[in-house]
């Protein structure tokens, strides 16, 4: 790492070093500097992480549901001054090494990341963004491709319908349709009404056509100007470049303005309100089905984000009452029986100027509002008169020291972690160090709490004598899909009779042109690229060390964990009998959330909470990595703790290993129904990798058990569950105790252990007693059952305003030399073709083309798609276009880039670990990693060729489709499908 050498009041490339700050808890330093000229504001974070990151963010704060900051977020993003293609962000994903590119819209804020660990990249990366961001060419087509435009429903018919298309227009469609997103909305809309957090940044459909692209482009000139934005950077690379480049490439053109986009307090309720709002729900369904579909929060706005300890106060109290199943107001509405989990975004929110606090049910009937809201009233009532014991305020403040240390980063980069840990509070003119600085907020609390009372003060000053609180009702309602839609048909019908008829030829034409692609292919030479040079050669060894304590085989991994150990074993499940496998999710779910050892289900939480960072268990599928017909199955469990804490940690698995309570039925049907309501919430947000499970079951054993195990058929079983009785909860808990025999078994147990190797006795010292004191039984593990494949077509129905189309072709095992060819076909599909076709084109959200390895399956996929027999058939044009070669070797080369963007993808010190204790149990050996990785550099456009046909062309009856959509939009593709029935189940 290149060390900073600046000392405050140093002026380097414009920018004045405000502030340093050591970071000694988190091994780093941070730099704080304002640009003389404009005003930006940079943050630099300097840490030894190689996965260096850089982010430019701005304030913009909307004054409508139109979706204009949402909509600029995309369409800025669609060709720059210096970058003049229609898509430098999706080229430059294919360009890189990075580890991370996105950019987010929230509610005040908009902001562009990336992080890479090659500096070559990292420079790339950092001169497109700039120029992105600030210069951008905002065209027309772009707006319209993604935001919204207008097209005849028959292309070249003027006579037929109006509709609506558009890339966040389908997205927000699709958004606004799911209850668990949409219930956090109306809470913010109901209790923000005059300021920008009233309205949706993201954009409500009925208002998304109201944005015209003028309105786009001054929002732009207003907001994305140097003296409102905020820069962070991250990692080793060092900062002196980093403002020189910031400072010549952008901030150089500018000078200083006032874009006022400050915002204001929220004018305070003089008593508390109540709100009802509706989600559309299936017009056929009962009144039965009615039954338990909505959803009640109480909120509080509570402290100004600026004051960051009683921000850190607010966190804190928010664990104390919600924090575990044990928590006082978590277990009353749990127990409560009203419904069957907590709302969506209970808890408290950070995001906005004015914070916010907000408790509540889903699961419920509308007549249960006065009931919920009594109930966590009298339940805050009670705790600010019984207050909090000391051993429950040492647990949570156990578990702010333990997320404060722990490096995290296996699906974001934990640069990301710390850069939404400090933007709030320095958004909005906070100190972003103070976030960072656990230890001096930890110490005021305690003196604090010292005083007396402290935290039963703020349960009254925030809650119980704060009259800005509101009630949010969301119900269903089978009739407001049909009203919206009869809405807004009836306001393209009044736009139809306006149009001329040059203006109908125009959309037909622009219609037209969109399908063709917009004229010529961009030629995108202009992007900065990296060579196959730079990637490099070497597959990156992970140390470990092998023994055994007690018997158990346990390898051990020596990793930077910063006084954090984690513990992970893995236990077969082929011993277990055939009708007991498809409860073995649902064991793995309520294992760590039930009594144990005559402890009841919330002194089991308030331990876990005490003394580890989190105790879980997780079902797992592994495909043979030479034979896809053989596969293993097991489960995964993991614990971590600090190093002071191992004692108690291994205490507490031991419990759950030895003596698991699944006798209280009242805790199992409560656990049941929110595994069912988790489940059921989950599909509008990943509804392609439900299509994805669904289509692969027919291909594979190991997909069938694996889609049974955490697909939609799972969701089937919890859900028939949930609706037993007491008898049959008592069956299910007979059938999780014999699951408990075979799988808490200490002979089947292989271990790893990550950690900092001089805690390594101590884990040892605490793993010993634990071994010695868990089951030994003999078990017979049973033959996997063998699959016939057959291809298959399915939809499944559900309330849903767009679809997910997965397409899934059975390929080869990890080991057999096509293997590399087809992760590299992938990438070269999802770029060059599926892109363009079914998000530029046909206004998806996403349209993309993946392939498992390990699993041997190659699947199509779309997001949030507005269409589904078109896919389809784009998924069948796109074999077609890779067999006529149509592509480059930069396309090929850039497709190869990708697929090592995700091969090195970097990992925690935990994560990496456990990938290699997982490798070395599967047999995956680094020898045959290197071959693989030495493959995928010797791709041909030959073998992308050979391996299209071979597998994905001459092989229809090895792939199987799957659609989630609306019962009405499945059954009328069904009949238009001529050579591909759909079977259609409900979910």
């Amino acid at each position: 790492m290149s060390k900073t050498a600046f000392e405050v009041g140093e002026v380097v490339s414009g920018f004045a070093v405000n502030r340093i700050v050591a970071l000694p808890d988190l091994q780093a330093t941070l730099y704080r500097l304002r640009h003389d000229r404009t005003g930006a504001e940079l943050i630099h974070f300097e840490n030894d992480d190689d996965n260096n990151l850089f982010s430019v963010a701005f304030r913009t704060t909307p004054k409508d549901s139109t979706g204009v900051a949402h909509i600029l977020e995309h369409t800025v993003l669609c060709g720059s001054e210096k970058y003049p293609v229609k898509d430098p962000f999706f080229s430059m994903l294919e360009r890189s090494l990075n580890t991370f590119m996105n950019a987010f819209t929230s509610n005040d804020w908009t902001m562009y990341p990336f992080s890479t660990q090659n500096k070559k990249d990292f420079y790339n990366l950092m001169d497109v963004y700039l120029d992105a961001v600030f210069f951008p060419r905002l065209e027309y087509k772009s707006f319209e491709q993604e935001g919204w435009r207008l097209e005849f429903s028959v292309p070249s018919d003027p006579k037929s319908e109006l509709v609506y298309k558009g890339v966040v227009y389908n997205e927000m469609k699709g958004a606004m349709s799911d209850p668990n997103s949409l219930m956090s909305r109306r809470v913010q809309k109901a209790l923000y009404p005059t300021t920008t957090y009233h309205y949706n940044s993201g954009g409500e459909p009925e208002d998304i056509p109201n944005l015209t692209w003028e309105k786009l482009k001054e929002f732009h000139a207003r907001y994305y100007h140097p003296s409102n934005s905020r820069f962070f950077t991250y990692g080793g690379l060092p900062l002196e470049r980093h403002l020189k480049i910031i400072d010549e490439s952008v901030l150089s053109r500018f000078e200083a303005v006032h874009p006022d986009t400050s915002v204001n307090d929220e004018i305070r309720f003089a008593e508390p309100k109540r709100e009802e709002f509706t989600y559309p729900f299936d017009p056929s369904a009962s009144e039965e089905q009615l039954s338990k579909k909505s959803m009640v929060s109480v909120a509080w706005l509570t402290c100004n984000i600026r004051n960051d300890f009683e921000a850190f106060t607010m966190n804190v109290l928010s664990s104390l009452l919600l924090g575990n199943p044990g928590a006082p107001l978590y277990k009353a509405l749990m127990d409560s029986g009203i419904g069957s989990a907590l709302a969506p975004g209970t808890g408290y929110s950070h995001d906005n100027l004015d914070t916010y606090f907000s408790a509540g049910l889903q699961g419920v009937d509308p007549v249960d509002v006065d009931d919920i809201e009594k109930l966590i009233l009298s339940t805050l009532t009670r705790v600010a008169e019984e207050g909090f014991t000391k051993e429950r305020i040492e647990a949570v403040i156990h578990q702010v020291e333990f997320s404060n240390k722990e490096v995290v980063g296996d699906n974001f980069p934990y640069a990301l972690n710390i850069l939404f840990r400090i933007f709030g509070g320095w958004l909005h003119g906070g100190d972003p160090a103070k976030p960072l600085l656990i230890n001096e907020n930890l110490e005021r609390l305690r003196r604090e709490i010292d005083g007396g009372a402290y935290f039963e003060k703020k349960i009254r000053e925030y809650m119980l004598d704060n009259n800005h609180r509101v009630t949010v009702l969301l119900r269903p309602d089978r009739e407001k899909a049909s009203r919206d839609a009869a809405r807004e048909r009836e306001r393209l019908e009044r736009l139809k009779e306006l149009l001329s008829g040059e203006e109908r030829e125009a959309i037909m034409r622009n219609t037209h042109s969109i399908a063709k692609g917009r004229g010529p292919k961009d030629d995108i030479s202009c992007l900065p690229t990296l060579e196959l040079s730079d990637i490099p050669v070497e597959e990156r060894k992970v140390s470990f060390e092998s023994g055994e304590v007690e018997g158990v085989p346990v390898q051990w991994y020596d990793q930077p964990t910063n006084g954090i150990s984690y513990f992970n074993a893995i236990v077969s499940t082929a011993s277990v009998p055939d009708e007991l496998k498809p409860y073995i999710p649902l064991f793995c779910a309520v294992l760590t959330k039930i009594g144990a050892a005559g402890y009841d289900y919330a002194e089991m939480a308030e331990r876990i909470e005490a003394h580890t960072g989190g105790i879980n268990a997780g079902a797992n599928v592994w495909e043979s990595l030479v034979n896809l017909d053989l596969y293993g199955e097991v489960v995964e469990f993991s614990a971590k703790a600090l190093a002071r804490k191992h004692k108690a940690l291994f205490e507490v698995l031991g419990d759950i290993f030895k003596s698991p309570d699944f006798r209280d039925l009242k805790r199992l049907h409560t656990l049941i129904g929110q595994i069912k309501t988790s489940m059921e919430n989950s599909i509008p947000a990943s509804g392609h990798s439900y299509a994805r499970g669904l289509a692969a079951r027919h291909l594979t054993p190991a997909a069938r058990l694996r889609e049974s195990w955490a697909g939609i058929h799972q969701l089937l079983l919890v859900k028939k569950i949930a609706a037993c009785n007491e008898e049959g909860l008592k069956e299910v808990a007979e059938r999780l105790e014999k699951i408990a025999s075979h799988l808490l078994n200490k002979r089947l147990i292989r271990a790893c252990v990550v950690a900092e190797a001089r805690h390594f006795d101590s884990m040892c010292d605490a793993m010993g007693p634990f071994f010695s004191s868990i089951s030994t039984i003999d078990v017979n593990p049973r033959e996997p059952e063998v699959l016939a494949c057959s291809g298959e077509a399915e939809g499944w129905g559900m309330n849903l305003p767009v679809s997910y189309v997965a397409r899934v072709f059975r390929t080869v095992s990890y080991c057999h030399g096509d293997s590399p060819k087809l992760q590299v076909l992938a990438k070269l599909l999802r770029a060059r073709y599926l892109h363009r076709e079914i998000r530029e084109k046909g206004g998806a959200y996403g349209g993309f083309a993946a392939y498992s390895s390990a699993e041997g399956l190659f699947s199509f996929l779309s997001y949030r798609d507005p269409n589904l027999e078109r896919t389809l058939k784009v998924y069948s044009d796109s074999i077609e276009w890779v067999s006529k070669c149509d592509f480059s070797d930069e396309d090929l080369k850039e497709a190869i880039l990708a697929v090592f963007g995700d091969i090195d993808r970097p990992l925690s010190p935990s994560g990496k670990g456990n990938r290699e204790f997982v490798a070395n149990l599967r047999g995956l050996t680094k020898e045959m990693r290197q071959r693989r990785r030495e493959g995928i550099l010797c791709v041909s456009r030959d073998d992308m060729v050979e391996v299209s046909e071979k597998y994905l062309q001459s092989n229809p009856d090895k792939s199987s489709v799957a659609v989630i959509s609306g019962e009405e939009r499945l059954a009328e593709a069904s009949r238009r499908l001529e050579d591909l029935s759909l079977h259609i189940n409900k979910i």
